[in-house]
């Protein structure tokens, strides 16, 4: 079924990264409480971007502290930062407290919202396929989105969920398996080695 939406988010958190996704932290193996309703990853998926699509094509054009304020609020609870900001860390991350773990957290949402909005500025309709989803593992779950006659952007997208305690949530994007979580680890690891070991962590 084709839809049409502006497909940046999947791209919201990386530049070209040249190895596939193998997180080396396991992502929070929690589940929602019995019985409880939770839509699926597709649903999620589909809903996020059709939301997105309808506030960027209202009549007026939203300004760039609408889309910010928008962003902040309704696209960044479908994404798990605590578990990026674990792997872009590395190792170091069994070793940081709690306030550095948070100080980090932060700073890879800020990096990854500031993208989006940057990213949002030249929007653009996409015509996509969605892809039945796949389950990786016991709780997790990989679904990808093809992109049609999309130009110079990547041709298959994969968002990757995990299943927690508030449902679903996505803790990874790869373009034709280039990683974003990938991508953040190399970025730190290269910041780290340029500047003070612990430069990440300082609040």
């Amino acid at each position: 079924m084709k839809v049409k939406f502006f497909t940046v988010m999947a791209f919201l958190l990386f530049a070209v990264a040249q190895i596939e996704a193998s997180p080396g932290f396991a992502y929070p193996q929690q589940r929602p409480t019995a019985q409880a309703q939770v839509p699926s990853p597709d649903v999620v998926l589909r809903e996020g971007m059709t939301n997105l699509l309808k506030f960027m094509r209202q009549k007026e054009r939203p300004d760039p502290e609408a889309v910010a304020a928008y962003i902040e609020t309704k696209i960044a609870p479908y994404f798990d930062f605590a578990y990026m900001a674990q792997w872009a860390a590395g190792p170091a991350y069994r070793k940081m407290d709690e306030a550095q773990r948070s100080s980090m957290t932060q700073k890879v949402k800020e990096m990854l919202l500031s993208t989006l909005t940057k990213r949002l500025g030249s929007y653009k309709n996409q015509d996509v396929r969605f892809f039945r989803p796949r389950r990786v593992g016991q709780n997790e779950v990989k679904v990808r989105v093809g992109i049609l006659q999309a130009g110079g952007y990547p041709a298959k997208i994969d968002f990757r969920f995990y299943r927690g305690k508030s449902g679903w949530k996505v803790f990874d994007v790869s373009a034709n398996g280039n990683s974003a979580i990938n991508f953040y680890r190399q970025h730190f690891a290269r910041q780290a080695r340029q500047q003070r070991p612990n430069w990440a962590y300082r609040r």
